[in-house]
């Protein structure tokens, strides 16, 4: 009976302390006008997937024109006795230029890594990098639109 009444106060707490989601985008005061890249790739047609609800300009106070170049790299960083791989990294460094009326706001690399083991199938192996590379690219994301609300 003690836990059942914990549960529904830490529930009333909860709905009535005013939680609201960061990137629910009701309330944002910026928006994208241009989104440049320097090469056209998954990663970037990826950025501009989970940008694009920031893109509509009406009643925003902030107007920024934002470039991205991205880098990828998947480094071997253990071999096993015979030398084959043991164990990858992937990394993912985006640099972004912040530009207001064309005029240079703010420069800002962001950077994700992740360890993973080798796999016998390649199959699954390219699956799961497959998957890696889009949680890296979602977090990284999530870091510039929280970069740009504290600008």
């Amino acid at each position: 009976m003690n836990k059942f009444f914990k549960h529904i106060f830490i529930f009333f707490l909860i709905v009535n302390c005013g939680y609201q989601p960061i990137f629910s985008g009701k309330k944002v005061n910026f928006a994208i006008d241009n989104l440049t890249y320097d090469k056209n790739n998954e990663i970037d047609s990826a950025i501009n997937n989970n940008l694009k609800n920031y893109k509509s300009l009406e009643n925003k106070d902030k107007i920024l024109d934002l470039e991205i170049s991205s880098k990828i790299n998947k480094v071997t960083t253990s071999l096993d006795d015979r030398g084959d791989p043991k164990s990858f990294r992937l990394e993912l460094e985006i640099k972004t230029t912040f530009k207001k009326d064309n005029k240079l706001l703010n420069e800002k690399s962001f950077f994700k890594s992740h360890d993973y083991n080798n796999s016998t199938n390649k199959f699954d192996l390219k699956k799961y990098e497959n998957s890696v590379k889009e949680n890296l690219i979602g977090k990284i994301t999530e870091e510039i639109i929280v970069y740009i609300l504290s600008l």
